[in-house]
């Protein structure tokens, strides 16, 4: 995998710290996921606190993540190209985790909502490994 080189005046909102893998401090987006979430980022117009991004096989399994999750970053998957596809974002109740969910929907997003009272959101861009669509429960 090719070290990723960070441009902050590409993803002005976010930082190497806040996205890579909390076990291991690898860091490796699919071509265009970070282009989409500082699209998302823009247009909401407020803060995003990212819980989880990137995340080695070995973390995600640690963690109880899915076998294939789309937050694995060093094992090709979904498209033949290692990269994470999916960021968690913190949300402060309901009305705060509707008006991001409905913002994402409309650009492209896939969202995973586990019972709120986890206080975050899953977002995902699975369309760009031709996977479709959707918003999920869990």
């Amino acid at each position: 995998m090719t070290p990723m080189v960070w441009d902050k005046a590409r993803w002005p909102n976010f930082s190497p710290g806040e996205l890579w893998c909390k076990g291991t401090g690898k860091m490796q987006f699919h071509p265009g996921f970070l282009d989409a979430l500082q699209a998302l980022r823009a247009e909401y117009g407020q803060g995003m606190t990212i819980t989880s991004a990137c995340r080695s096989a070995d973390y995600n399994s640690k963690v109880g993540g899915a076998r294939r999750s789309l937050h694995i970053c060093d094992v090709a998957q979904h498209s033949g190209q290692a990269g994470t596809l999916a960021v968690d974002v913190a949300v402060g109740g309901a009305a705060h985790a509707h008006g991001l969910v409905s913002l994402a929907l409309s650009l492209g997003w896939s969202v995973g909502v586990p019972n709120l009272s986890r206080g975050f959101v899953h977002l995902d861009r699975r369309d760009l490994v031709g996977l479709p669509c959707g918003v999920f429960g869990y």
